[in-house]
């Protein structure tokens, strides 16, 4: 069998913390999954919705750990892929690689089906009314195409678009929220904190459950941040680094958003507008900005823009890292020779996207297919993630003996283990 090639190697040095953890940021993306799941959650559990993040937050730590402990430890673009295969083996390794490139690839098709979705509500909110395939298939092509501009040009300018994007949206997203918590007493909605009741929770126990697999969708992306390892200064410091810091830095902002808008919903109108194909967001934000809710809609686009960026650079690494390997064709090797950039992995990733987006919206409707490709991501999610824990368990193993180690590298993987299996 051929060996690898070992010569083939991204481009060093290109970012350093603050790139890293602002990639992150993007792949988390606040404003997405504020706008994009507040819909299925919050008609999933009611006022519940901040209560899922929570617990979804808690859920994810440990995995967050495993993933700063293997960056930490075996920086690699390949992630997953390549902690599986140095912890049970090449065979193992290609499969868990196949998942990290589903999961990120479905991530990607999530994206793709949003920019359609919010540049169709954009038509709508400028007057211009067509029907849904036009201005969703319209979004879909515009939407991928800025998108694809920067990331085929190199991984700096796609941080650097990717950071202007992250900061229109949380800028946005700040000041819905503080209007509707502003004008909530107003409009005959006490502000409490009964979002974050347990007994609450007990009681709802099987809307929390439906609630937390799309709660555990906006708290996958933290991971992307371990692909870009080859890419980034000391990669071992500041790898790590940057999976915790974007992991909490986003789990303020989403748990206080999400409070903030079951304020201002109402489940019956909720459930209308995702039948009619819309995004139910944008209820929330008409109630309480008027035609001012366009820029809802404006930072939707530009946030899932910044979407597509990130999960198209995590996608194209992995694959790029399992071509190198020859785990896929080694075509997927390849660089551009100006740019250092995963060319051929970007042409598959970008045409998956638009096959996949096109083939489940003909199926089922705009609407459901972003949920369809919502809840198809989290299972590779949670799959992948279990590999991640797994490969943490067994390249540390030598650290079990110390009842520290065993704690640290045993028990806290291990959770994170239960909690993809539960998922």
């Amino acid at each position: 069998m051929s060996a690898p090639h070992p010569p083939v190697a991204l481009k060093s040095n290109v970012i350093g913390l603050l790139g890293a953890a602002t990639l992150g940021m993007v792949f988390l993306s606040p404003a997405m999954t504020l706008y994009g799941l507040f819909g299925p959650i919050f008609l999933a559990c009611g006022k519940l919705a901040p209560m899922s993040f929570v617990l979804a937050l808690f859920a994810t730590l440990p995995t967050a750990f495993s993933y700063a402990v293997l960056s930490r430890d075996h920086p690699t673009s390949g992630s997953v892929a390549d902690w599986a295969s140095q912890a049970t083996g090449p065979r193992i390794g290609a499969w868990a690689g196949w998942l990290v490139f589903l999961y990120y690839t479905t991530n990607f098709i999530i994206q793709v089906v949003a920019v359609g979705l919010f540049f169709n509500e954009l038509l709508i909110a400028l007057g211009i009314v067509l029907p849904i395939n036009v201005g969703f298939s319209a979004g879909v092509l515009l939407g991928s195409a800025w998108p694809a501009w920067m990331v085929y040009r190199g991984l700096s300018l796609s941080v650097k678009g990717a950071l202007v994007f992250l900061v229109i949206e949380i800028a946005t997203v700040a000041v819905l929220c503080a209007t509707i918590v502003w004008l909530a007493p107003s409009r005959g909605t006490p502000i409490t904190g009964d979002g974050f009741s347990p007994a609450a929770t007990m009681a709802n126990s099987s809307g929390i459950f439906r609630a937390l697999v799309f709660a555990m969708l906006g708290f996958t992306g933290f991971d992307v941040v371990s692909t870009l390892a080859e890419e980034t200064r000391t990669a071992r410091k500041l790898i790590p680094q940057a999976t915790i810091l974007a992991l909490l830095l986003y789990a303020v902002l989403v748990v206080g958003g999400m409070w903030a808008l079951t304020l201002g919903g109402d489940a019956a109108q909720l459930a209308a507008s995702a039948e009619a194909g819309r995004m139910p967001i944008n209820e929330v934000a008409q109630a309480v900005w008027g035609r001012g809710s366009i820029a809802v809609t404006f930072t939707a686009l530009t946030a899932t823009l910044a979407l597509i960026i990130a999960t198209s650079v995590g996608a194209s690494r992995v694959l790029f890292a399992k071509g190198r390997r020859l785990a896929a064709p080694a075509v997927f090797a390849k660089l551009h020779p100006r740019y250092q950039v995963p060319w051929p992995a970007l042409h598959f990733i970008f045409a998956l996207g638009l096959i996949g987006t096109f083939v489940v919206f003909a199926c089922i409707g705009a609407y459901n297919a972003y949920v369809w490709w919502a809840t198809t991501s989290t299972f590779f999610a949670m799959l992948t993630f279990l590999f991640g824990n797994l490969a943490c368990i067994i390249l540390n193993r030598h650290r079990l003996k110390a009842v520290g180690g065993l704690l640290l590298f045993g028990l806290v993987p291990a959770l994170g283990i239960a909690v993809d299996l539960y998922i």
